[in-house]
């Protein structure tokens, strides 16, 4: 399983993820936008914090993040659990990650919250869309249960992989990625966590 910290899961949610389609310079193009469109909700979450605005959303400690991992996911017992934070220049942020293993399949899951710091990655959710199909799966962003997220998929013969990121009341970003099962399997975790 791959971890990834907050600032690579901005860097993939809002990277150029199509690179099909009839011509180079539209894939070009289209990065281009996203990456504009990205950095222009970066700057917009920073101006709003300098103004004292998205602090107010609810943040969820590392404890209460660890806490909310169950022993038993997906039929999965959990057999790791750790929680870290941080903070610098008044903000904060917390993360809690599990892991999950049983009958060939592994689950890892990971929470980050960090209150008006996920105002950024809330507007690049909303700004940036993509959708890339392949023959082995896809890469999408979505609308889950009303909340923003990505989903990645791949199947190839008894090879699974499936990826959920679903950002949770635009401060608490929550991850899931999974090897030998399903997006419904995943989104089933997803709605057992209870965070939603």
């Amino acid at each position: 399983m791959r971890r990834l910290p907050l600032a690579l899961a901005l860097a993939l949610l809002v990277a150029p993820i199509a690179c099909g389609g009839d011509a180079a310079d539209d894939a070009a193009q289209t990065a281009a936008d996203a990456m504009q469109q990205a950095a222009d909700a970066m700057q917009q979450a920073a101006d709003n914090l300098a103004n004292g605005e998205g602090d107010d959303a609810v943040q969820m400690t590392g404890e209460e993040m660890q806490d909310a991992l169950p022993e038993e996911l997906a039929g999965l017992e959990r057999m790791t659990s750790e929680r870290s934070s941080m903070g610098a220049a008044g903000l904060n942020m917390a993360q809690a990650t599990a892991t999950y293993e049983g009958d060939g399949k592994s689950l890892e899951v990971q929470m980050m919250s960090g209150g008006g710091i996920m105002a950024g990655p809330a507007m690049a959710f909303t700004m940036v869309d993509f959708d890339r199909t392949t023959q082995d799966g896809y890469e999408r962003t979505v609308t889950y249960d009303g909340m923003k997220g990505m989903q990645e998929y791949e199947e190839n013969g008894d090879y699974r992989r499936a990826v959920m990121m679903i950002l949770v009341n635009n401060s608490l970003m929550v991850r899931l990625e999974a090897e030998g099962m399903t997006m419904d399997e995943v989104e089933d975790a997803f709605d057992d966590l209870g965070v939603s």
